[in-house]
């Protein structure tokens, strides 16, 4: 039995062939299934998505092959880790944080189409993407 892991990879625009190379191969991941988006917020870098498939019990460490890949989740347009989710939802609603249930509070979606919110230092961002076709 497998699971499904979405990763979001930071790379610079120069090191893009190679990276594409290293994930077809170490990993792979079916070509037309590598997503490029530019990053608009820094035009030195693309990000790639694209699933891996992991066992169950089975891990990963990005890092060993990646400098900068997250495990990432997708909801319409929007790529998020689930500790930048928390993040905009005390942000969106003037949460304090502390003790909360961050399922009973919801988000509108169409607010952050076409970003990627992550967490970095502590601080939540939020990167307008487009998608790169070559």
């Amino acid at each position: 039995m497998t699971k499904k892991l979405l990763i979001a990879a930071f790379i610079s625009r120069n090191e893009l062939e190679q990276f594409l190379k290293q994930i077809y191969t170490e990993f792979d991941v079916e070509s037309n299934k590598v997503f490029i988006y530019e990053n608009l917020e820094d035009d030195s870098q693309y990000v790639a998505t694209f699933y891996i498939n992991l066992n169950i019990g089975e891990k990963v460490f990005l890092q060993n092959y990646f400098k900068n890949a997250l495990i990432v989740h997708k909801k319409k347009k929007t790529f998020y880790t689930i500790n930048a989710l928390n993040k905009l939802i005390e942000k969106e609603h003037n949460l304090d944080k502390g003790n909360i249930d961050y399922k009973n509070w919801k988000i509108d979606w169409s607010k952050f189409q076409n970003k990627i919110i992550i967490n970095s230092n502590n601080k939540l961002v939020l990167i307008g993407l487009k998608r790169f076709f070559s």
